[in-house]
């Protein structure tokens, strides 16, 4: 591990002679064995950073291994962060990427809190959103399997009584849901009515970040039952 920190000090393409920068980034990389890569005139990165891990500590670490997450983008390129338009982050492979201006300008949407109280900031949700991704592709694509189906009655084709989301947003391209859902479901938020691994990955940000209490009975009951080898 101090190897690869080493190579990586002398081949990133971004600046760590910011010592509070590198500090972040060795612990992550030692802690979670993910790699965090970042722009140049990535602003604040220490901050960020520093965000980043207390985001992903209080997560089971076999857990964070079997997301299979190896690299952690920061990206200035992904424009600023609109509350319902899907740019605050993004997975393939073994990468996820966040845009960095969520950091800079975090929002606190009402979808966050739960009866409680207790929120995830938006940082909070996309990272564990991404990281539940990366898990339901590398155990065989959960999300399009039959128990997962059922839960919203998620159908490609329109069947009567069905519906499928529209997302309008000023400033943003419309965006139309991939598949058709049962109305009468239960969902975290209506992000989550896109497709059945938006529904899932967003299912798993909110019972992995505690807010168990904004998903509908039995999804939590699936959650419990996939996820119950994490817990301690």
């Amino acid at each position: 591990m101090r190897a690869l920190f080493s190579t990586l000090l002398k081949t990133a393409a971004y600046d760590l002679s910011n010592t509070s920068t590198g500090y972040w980034v060795k612990k992550i990389l030692d802690t979670f064995g993910i790699i965090t890569h970042l722009n140049p005139n990535t602003s604040d990165a220490h901050i960020i950073l520093r965000q980043i891990y207390h985001i992903l500590k209080p997560l089971n670490k076999d857990l964070i291994r079997d997301c299979g997450v190896r690299n952690l983008l920061i990206k200035n390129d992904m424009g600023p962060n609109k509350p319902f338009f899907p740019n605050h982050g993004w997975y393939k492979g073994d990468e996820v990427a966040l845009n960095a201006d969520m950091f800079y300008h975090p929002d606190q949407p009402d979808d966050f809190y739960d009866f409680r109280g207790y929120f995830l900031s938006r940082p909070q949700e996309t990272l564990y959103h991404e990281f539940g991704h990366s898990y339901d592709a590398r155990h065989n694509d959960l999300s399009l399997q039959e128990p997962w189906l059922r839960l919203s009655g998620w159908n490609q084709t329109y069947k009567p009584g069905l519906k499928r989301l529209i997302i309008q947003e000023t400033g943003a391209p419309e965006i139309i849901g991939e598949w058709f859902y049962n109305p009468s479901a239960g969902f975290t938020r209506f992000y989550g009515k896109r497709n059945p691994y938006d529904d899932w990955a967003d299912c798993f940000a909110f019972f992995v970040g505690g807010l168990k209490s904004k998903l509908p009975a039995n999804k939590i009951d699936y959650f419990k039952n996939l996820l119950k080898k994490y817990s301690s």
